[in-house]
């Protein structure tokens, strides 16, 4: 589909159901698999990863869609006052597309919405231009991932709504 397509099936967020597990893991796989990474790696990780129903229970899942299948997803864990950007996967084929902006203003309004100050994340080296786009600004660097490496945390400082004092 071209970006002219793009506009005549609108883009939907809404939350994650537990039964779609499985294509959210699908998703992540494509999205990291896109990257270059050696898809035995991509493989592994994807089967071991935090994609379980269980798991992904304990988070806030938001999934995008377009004519009912989903084509993106993101997962926010709360951590006090920062609300934590566990997840941001966009389907290949999506990219460029205005899905993963979509994705990820939505989770910063919900993160706000629920009381975070901030909003933080770890910036896969791929996506940094994004996330700066988004207003990600660094903060620190993270622990070593399971990749082996040291990512860079970004974060957002997010709107206080009209509510709050």
């Amino acid at each position: 589909m071209g970006r002219t397509e793009v506009a005549r099936h609108p883009i939907r967020i809404r939350e994650g159901r537990s039964d779609e597990f499985e294509r959210l893991r699908e998703i992540a796989f494509a999205a990291k698999a896109h990257w270059g990474y050696a898809l035995a790696r991509v493989q592994e990780w994807a089967e071991r990863g935090d994609f379980e129903p269980e798991s992904l229970s304990k988070r806030l899942v938001y999934v995008a869609e377009i004519e009912g299948e989903p084509v993106g997803w993101a997962s926010l864990i709360p951590r006090g006052m920062v609300g934590w950007l566990e997840d941001l996967w966009v389907d290949p084929q999506w990219i460029g597309r205005g899905v993963g902006r979509l994705l990820f203003e939505h989770v910063a309004k919900e993160a706000g919405q629920l009381g975070f100050r901030r909003l933080e994340w770890e910036a896969e080296p791929n996506a940094r231009g994004f996330y700066e786009r988004m207003g990600g600004v660094y903060v620190r660097d993270s622990q070593v991932t399971e990749w082996g490496r040291v990512l860079e945390v970004l974060g957002l400082t997010l709107a206080r709504s009209d509510t709050e004092a």
